[in-house]
């Protein structure tokens, strides 16, 4: 079973729904775990990490829909002791990242970032409690897991697309980017 653990907030309620059908579409033994109106999504991912019943973990956002095929890669990437880095399109279909950068990359590249971090539920409870800020818990993910020996990679068939839904939208991104700088000094 996979566990999805999806923060939200009030006035996504759509977007939300769009990301439960392409769970539904692509996901046939899933638990929905859905924390709402919390102050960050690092947030809603730990209580959610700590909820969840099922083998492997996806920590996801209210504004993805999954790709038919997303599942399979990426828990090939995990059986191999990978974290999968999906390519993620934006909403008219355009590449918005693979991997690291706005550009396509070979399966296999590494990643500084997991984009949409799917792990194993040995993985989650290792890395856990994941950093709490709103933005940056995917890096911080990609950096504990290459810590506990877990390259985070380029896996081209696990796709999702990412709405950049504006509704709600905090503007935390420069002080959640020092605090990951801060926690990620050894």
């Amino acid at each position: 079973m996979i566990s999805v653990v999806v923060p939200t907030i009030t006035g996504r309620e759509h977007w939300l729904a769009k990301a439960l059908l392409s769970i539904t579409r692509t996901t046939s033994d899933f638990e929905w775990l859905e924390y709402t109106d919390l102050p960050t999504c690092g947030e809603g991912w730990n209580l959610g990490i700590q909820a969840a019943k099922g083998d492997y973990i996806l920590l996801f956002a209210d504004d993805l829909e999954a790709h038919t095929g997303w599942l399979e890669a990426g828990m090939a990437a995990l059986d191999n002791n990978v974290i999968p880095c999906p390519r993620i399109l934006n909403g008219d279909g355009s590449l918005q990242t693979c991997g690291t950068f706005a550009e396509e990359a070979e399966d296999g590249t590494l990643s500084v970032v997991a984009r949409v971090p799917f792990l194993t539920r040995e993985m989650a409870s290792q890395m856990f409690p994941v950093m709490e800020n709103h933005y940056m818990g995917d890096h911080w993910i990609t950096w504990k897991g290459s810590q506990l020996g877990w390259p985070t990679m380029v896996v081209r068939d696990m796709v999702f697309t990412h709405h950049f839904a504006q509704e709600g939208r905090i503007d935390s991104l420069a002080s959640d980017v020092k605090a990951y700088h801060r926690a990620t000094r050894v």
